[in-house]
């Protein structure tokens, strides 16, 4: 990489800073892909002691990069302080990562691009989830950076967006013409996607109870990976034509249920009893377009739950009535599983007679899997690369974010009580039911 570039993480000591950017920094930088990484500059009102703690636990050769700047990210002075240390780097591309909360998006932006107004160097701003908190704030943040920014130079992340098997939905998908051919709704009878965790808030609680599981991951990962699954072929495998079939497939795309949950105990949990934020929600969603005309998609996340579980299942039609009755039995759905986690992998599920000797017998179901390797750790490390070579396939666009929250916002703000659910179950009940009224089951 010829170009040389330095990096500024406002927000340097945080917990996404701490845990996500450096390590993946410092792992990228060892395995030589950051050629050109100058400095990385940590942007925070820590105490340079609390710099330091972060700084011991980094690789030796990446540490010698990075250094610490007290900045305020509320006070113009600190954007003033910061433009002397750019004057030092002539020529270089300055990226900016906002690794900060999303109340301090709009004053960090305003002021970044004040103090830019100053420079030539070529620039890339880089903004955390959640990218805003309704439909109108996330107009308002998009026109503020409009004013500073061409779309070229902003990259919204989605840290979903850098796991391989998310990537690999698009591979199989428009590389296999097998599986393309049968990628509609003359095959497929619904397509689930989950996203359940273990955790409860957490630390996290004060923020979390301002947004609420439809926020924090409907409105963002699971209509991301939707949008994946559901996508048009683009016109050219090129960044700008994947990104705008994302934007049609969000623009047909609307939800026409929704419950809420939350788990027991969370408003002690966050010191706010009575509370009604949701922990837990499931939607039906339908895309209205000739591809998937009639096909439901059902998306969950939640909460305090027994296992951690995210992958996107599509289940194909059943084989029709009259080979179920020569074969008196029902053959199982088949169906395609796209998991990220526990394990990062593709597992397909069909049909094959039983070792029997008999010509007609009930088949039996059989898994093919395969695990998806990858040289990369964490997603991050894969949005941070992308980010530098300049990529933006796997970033969010501007019309794109504002579509995601138009999916949403007729729920945004209910009044209406949450059903409770038992921390550390498979299910809540109500999630159960609201499926198997549509005579169907959760493939978990």
């Amino acid at each position: 990489m010829s170009k040389s570039f330095s990096l500024f993480i406002l927000g340097g000591t945080g917990d996404l800073a701490r845990k996500k950017l450096l390590p993946s920094l410092s792992r990228l930088f060892k395995k030589g892909y950051l050629q050109g990484l100058d400095k990385v500059y940590s942007l925070a009102r820590s105490k340079r002691e609390d710099w330091e703690k972060v700084a011991c636990e980094l690789d030796e050769g990446f540490g010698k990069l990075c250094h610490f700047i007290p900045f305020d990210a509320k006070d113009w002075n600190s954007y003033a302080e910061l433009g002397k240390v750019v004057e030092k780097l002539k020529g270089q591309e300055l990226i900016f990562f906002l690794a900060l909360g999303p109340d301090l998006f709009g004053d960090a932006i305003l002021n970044l691009g004040r103090l830019l107004r100053n420079f030539t160097n070529p620039r890339k701003v880089v903004i955390e989830k959640p990218f805003g908190y309704d439909l109108e704030s996330a107009k308002r943040l998009n026109s503020l950076l409009e004013r500073y920014f061409i779309e070229q130079e902003i990259y919204r992340i989605d840290h979903f967006l850098g796991k391989d098997t998310v990537q690999n939905i698009f591979s199989l998908r428009f590389s296999n013409l097998i599986f393309e051919g049968i990628w509609n709704n003359h095959y497929i009878d619904h397509v689930q996607i989950v996203a359940l965790e273990k955790v409860g808030v957490g630390s996290r609680g004060v923020f979390y109870d301002r947004v609420g599981a439809i926020r924090d991951m409907l409105q963002n990962h699971m209509l991301e990976m939707l949008a994946f699954t559901a996508m048009e072929v683009p016109a050219r495998m090129e960044e700008k034509f994947i990104r705008d079939e994302k934007v049609k497939v969000l623009k047909n795309t609307s939800i026409v249920k929704l419950i809420r949950g939350q788990y027991e105990g969370y408003g002690q949990e966050v010191g706010r009893e009575g509370s009604k934020t949701e922990t837990f929600v499931c939607a039906k969603l339908l895309v209205e377009n000739f591809r998937w005309h009639g096909v439901s998609f059902y998306l969950m996340t939640g909460k305090a739950l027994k296992e951690k579980l995210t992958q996107i299942t599509v289940v194909f039609k059943s084989v029709p009535e009259g080979f179920t009755s020569l074969l008196d039995c029902k053959p199982k759905q088949n169906k395609i599983v796209f998991q990220t986690a526990p394990e990062s992998k593709l597992q397909i599920a069909f049909e094959l007679r039983p070792p029997t000797g008999r010509f007609i017998a009930c088949p039996v179901e059989t898994f093919m899997e395969y695990k998806f390797p990858s040289e990369f750790e964490e997603a991050y490390e894969v949005l941070l690369l992308d980010i530098v070579e300049g990529d933006q396939s796997l970033f969010i666009r501007g019309d794109e974010v504002e579509a995601l929250w138009e999916v949403v916002e007729p729920y945004l703000d209910r009044q209406e009580e949450p059903f409770m659910y038992p921390q550390g179950i498979p299910l809540p009940e109500p999630a159960r039911e609201f499926i198997r009224q549509e005579g169907r089951e959760w493939l978990l």
